[in-house]
């Protein structure tokens, strides 16, 4: 190999190995979270097992909610500290009234809704695996 190829070799190298890092650090992007998408009969699932739900307002277009999707929602921790939850994911594209209704102004938005409807929680912004799992904490 002559000298004039190598930077370009190391240079390409680099490339690669950059993109396979980039590739680990966003996630594997594969939701784990078994999702409700219904929220009618998320409510009365969660009424009828006496669990609160974890209410996701989420679009398609959304930055932080994709880094969501790719980071937190994609984490086997996550979908642990959801075992006694009923998650539901609210598009607000396709379910504006709902949206109204929880006063959505931006997203994502987390809300945690007892049994009885009453919101106990909330938050605003993405979060990563840890900060999600911290405040989750327990029902």
């Amino acid at each position: 190999m002559n000298s004039s190829a190598k930077p370009i070799l190391v240079i390409g190298l680099a490339v690669a190995v950059m993109a396979l890092l980039s590739l680990y650090l966003r996630g594997s992007g594969k939701e784990v979270i078994p999702w409700r998408e219904d929220y009618p009969a998320a409510k009365a699932e969660a009424a009828a097992g006496n669990k609160p739900m974890l209410v996701y307002f989420t679009a398609p277009w959304c930055g932080p909610c994709d880094y969501m999707k790719r980071t937190t929602w994609s984490s086997n921790n996550v979908k642990d500290s959801l075992a006694n939850y009923i998650p539901v994911k609210v598009n607000i594209d396709n379910n504006r009234e709902l949206a109204g209704l929880f006063g959505i102004d931006s997203i994502p938005r987390v809300f945690i809704v007892q049994p009885n409807g009453q919101v106990t929680r909330d938050y605003g912004g993405a979060m990563s695996p840890d900060e999600f799992i911290a405040w989750i904490g327990k029902p």
